[in-house]
């Protein structure tokens, strides 16, 4: 009975999203991306039941605090591993799946997990929801060739259709074309997985981005899945852009997808999959054309708002996480308000759209202010020492307790914090202990010793092969291979880009044996001395990387590797001056390496490549007492 009331729902929410022709109060739809709680659903059946009237109060309450009409959720409600014998020796336990497949697992899994979030939601009081396909929904990335998740990608398509999008008798639910364009791209695998709607005066899109040819052709770093839209999929895709452009009562474009497409974005706990790097542009100029207001993302467990560098496009990348964050958007006929709270009431930040004059008019706040793309993501100027009551994490709420995702902060016993004052926020700031405040070129610096640690407790900004510029001041008399900053990568073992003194010069490397040093060079003669690394273009090489000391370009350097690219794990993490065993390399091991000591002032990372003339800016203006916050460098060609 409860089926065929839903059915009757679903109905009349179509009925409803086909209205053209009124104007509409204020109304709100939130947003609830990598939500992931929904995999008790399928993977403690006895304990289903009540865990849906658990999860199913949490919606009443988030109703009658927030209100809202319609769920938005960008990918990932559960886990999804349900082929691997991890999940499935438990499941088959249960008499009733003794005898099933693989498929059959995978299927079953899918409706009960489905179902029970959709009846959360449901019953929680949210009539409407638009649920996209995240790489959760698909087995969880990678998936390379031959292996045992890329037999199902299929599968787990068909168990996403048969909940969230197909009727009781494997008809669309999608049928109201957006004028003359079809709500859903037929004739493609991702007919059923991809749909448009609209609903009072918002367009809504949701995109499978998980672009797949078939099991046996590898489509990127990925495996044979790719953060990309093929050819029919696209044409889809624009024709019904192209059609909301006519109809008036249509007056916001919302796109959700699971993969953010503007680098860089903040990262938690992730494996921080982003659109092909090399198709980003590509479906950038799509949403650019047709004049997108939000292009809602998720899958890296963080808040990061981006505009868009050529358009009035905003990238909104959110946390939603069993309901740490929330994030709601009011919707006004020329204006889109968007809050973030965090599970404790806490207001992370605000932006406003506002496109009531012939100038979209964009301003945010706290964690919804909009980075810039090739800004200064990082800068760590040393010049305020916190103790933890004093700092709190967006992610947590508080000063973070937890050691899971990263293992220094299980051992540590006095802590305090270094603020990043750079793009990406307080939640980049330095956790440290056993590091006391100098003198510094620039005001304060940190004096680190042998028994110091300093980590960073989100992943890094630097991915893949993306530009960017690394640059600090130190003042050191020790000799040896010195570890400044190790970016190691946590899932998996993807490079590096570490940042590194070798006795006396300056030293990057992506792995133990492909690394790229100066020569002759005389950094730790006890001298303040300002060291950049540039990478100048996409896809450069270790060879083709630019040292600097003390603003000049040193071009005698030693390369082991030189023409291997650049390709810094997507899931990197950061620490100074502290090895990580858990970062996969063990460095003191393996080169030898031990932790920087001496003073560090004035740390920076850019998620662009800067000219030679503005790294020499740096180091004068340095000299001159000015830190890289305050010097408007310049940025590459």
């Amino acid at each position: 009975m409860k089926r065929i009331c839903l059915y009757i729902i679903i109905g009349f929410f179509l009925l409803q999203i086909t209205c053209r022709a009124q104007e509409y109060d204020t109304w709100r739809f939130i947003n609830i991306p990598d939500y992931h709680n929904a995999e008790g659903f399928a993977k403690n059946i006895p304990e289903r039941s009540k865990r849906i009237q658990v999860q199913t109060e949490q919606f009443k309450e988030m109703k009658e605090r927030h209100g809202g009409e319609l769920i938005i959720m960008p990918g990932d409600c559960n886990g999804g591993h349900w082929y691997r014998t991890k999940f499935m020796k438990p499941f088959k336990s249960h008499p009733d799946y003794a005898q099933y497949s693989t498929e059959e697992v995978i299927q079953e899994a899918s409706r009960l997990c489905y179902s029970g979030l959709w009846d959360i939601i449901h019953d929680g009081g949210y009539e409407h929801f638009l649920m996209a396909v995240g790489d959760h929904e698909l087995g969880d990335n990678p998936w390379q060739k031959g292996s045992e998740v890329s037999k199902y990608i299929s599968t787990f398509r068909q168990g996403f259709a048969n909940t969230f999008t197909l009727d009781e008798n494997k008809e669309s639910r999608f049928t109201q074309k957006i004028g003359n364009a079809l709500p859903r791209p037929v004739g493609t695998i991702y007919e059923h997985t991809s749909n448009a709607v609209q609903y009072k005066n918002v367009l809504f899109v949701t995109l499978d981005m998980f672009r797949f040819d078939s099991q046996d052709k590898n489509l990127g770093s990925q495996g044979v899945i790719n953060g990309d839209i093929d050819r029919k999929h696209m044409e889809w895709f624009e024709s019904v852009l192209s059609e909301a452009q006519k109809i008036p009562s249509i007056q916001h474009i919302v796109v959700q997808s699971h993969l953010p497409i503007i680098y860089p974005v903040r990262k938690y706990a992730s494996s921080g999959m982003l659109v092909d790097e090399k198709e980003s542009e590509k479906i950038l100029n799509v949403l650019r054309k047709y004049k997108v207001d939000l292009y809602l993302a998720g899958e890296v467990h963080m808040n990061t708002v981006t505009r868009d560098t050529e358009s009035d496009l905003i990238q909104l990348v959110a946390r939603g996480n069993n309901l740490s964050n929330i994030t709601l958007i009011d919707v006004e006929p020329n204006m889109l308000s968007i809050s973030t709270l965090n599970e404790n009431g806490d207001e992370l930040g605000s932006l406003k759209i506002d496109k009531s004059s012939v100038k979209t008019v964009i301003e945010g706040e706290g964690l919804l202010k909009p980075i810039i793309s090739n800004g200064l993501q990082i800068h760590w100027s040393f010049d305020e020492q916190l103790d933890k009551s004093n700092y709190r994490s967006s992610v947590e709420g508080t000063f973070p307790k937890k050691g899971k995702h990263n293992p220094i902060l299980a051992t540590i016993q006095y802590p305090c914090v270094y603020l990043n004052d750079g793009g990406f926020n307080y939640d980049y700031s330095l956790i440290c202990e056993n590091v006391k405040p100098a003198m510094g070129i620039l005001g304060q610096a940190a004096e680190i010793t042998e028994s110091s640690k300093l980590f960073v407790l989100p992943m890094g900004p630097m991915s893949e092969g993306y530009k960017r510029t690394l640059s600090c001041w130190v003042r050191t008399k020790a000799k040896g291979r010195m570890l400044i900053l190790n970016s190691g990568s946590y899932w998996g073992q993807g490079q590096f880009f570490n940042l590194s003194i070798n006795n006396g010069n300056l030293e990057v490397a992506l792995r133990p044996d492909i690394y790229a040093t100066t020569h002759n060079q005389h950094i730790n003669d006890g001298e303040w001395h300002h060291l950049a690394v540039v990478m100048p273009d996409e896809d450069a090489t270790i060879g083709e990387l630019k040292l600097f000391i003390d603003g000049n370009l040193i071009e005698d350097k030693q390369c082991a590797q030189p023409d291997v690219k650049v390709n810094t794990s997507q899931a990197n993490w950061m620490a100074v001056a502290t090895n990580i065993e858990t970062y996969k390399t063990d460095l003191s091991e393996t080169m030898g390496m031990k932790g920087y000591v001496g003073l560090l002032d004035d740390f920076c990372i850019w998620t662009g490549a800067l000219k030679n003339t503005g790294i020499k800016q740096l180091y004068i203006n340095g000299l001159k007492g000015k830190n890289a916050c305050n010097v408007e460098v310049i940025m590459h060609d």
